[in-house]
């Protein structure tokens, strides 16, 4: 039998360890992201786990984190060192195994990783998750129509492509800019790329 907690039993972990609203957002996520696997056919659990899960780690301190990057020789991007709250994602991918359970399966593990910048590797319930966390129904950023344009998109690279381009809007006006890894995914889904399970 899988080692893994049940989105019942890790969902009351998560209550009792997150803020509220980090958690309403979760769960949001978590909801989006079944909804979104399952319309493509693919494991809704999945989607479940990895979106309560997602944000387990977001209220470290940047020392914490740095610390966590540096003793685990976590692989991340300069993006994540210059803005350490970035960090939360590599950390709790880290740390997926000893909270949800010693057989969590890698691809729900890079799915959590790339959540905040996306990759190319992030697979379809990666996919899944950066899509939701974004378009969650709770999200205040995007009204209502937007949220329904995203996520009834006809495919997630799609879904992915929009996400991108609405953040890249949104950098434009405020003067930031992209991570090297979005910019990476943004580009292999314009040349036609797809992600894989």
């Amino acid at each position: 039998m899988l080692r893994i907690m049940d989105y019942t039993d890790l969902d009351r972990l998560a209550r009792n360890h997150l803020k509220s609203s980090r958690y309403e957002h979760s769960v949001g996520v978590a909801k989006t992201a079944r909804s979104i696997l399952e319309r493509f056919g693919r494991d809704g659990n999945a989607g479940l786990i990895c979106g309560i899960y997602h944000d387990w780690y977001r209220y470290i301190s940047a020392e914490e984190a740095l610390d966590e990057v540096y003793r685990n020789r976590l692989s991340v991007e300069y993006e994540e060192i210059e803005s350490p709250m970035l960090l939360h994602g590599p950390v709790a991918a880290c740390h997926m195994r000893e909270i949800v359970g010693e057989d969590v399966p890698d691809r729900w593990r890079l799915a959590v990783r790339w959540h905040t910048l996306g990759s190319k590797d992030m697979g379809v319930l990666g996919a899944a998750v950066y899509v939701a966390d974004f378009a969650e129904p709770g999200r205040k950023h995007l009204s209502d129509k937007e949220k329904k344009r995203i996520l009834t998109l006809d495919s997630l690279e799609e879904m992915v492509l929009h996400v991108i381009e609405s953040q890249n809007d949104y950098f434009r006006e405020t003067g930031k800019k992209n991570a090297f890894v979005t910019d990476n995914l943004y580009s292999f889904l314009l040349r036609g790329g797809r992600f894989e399970d």
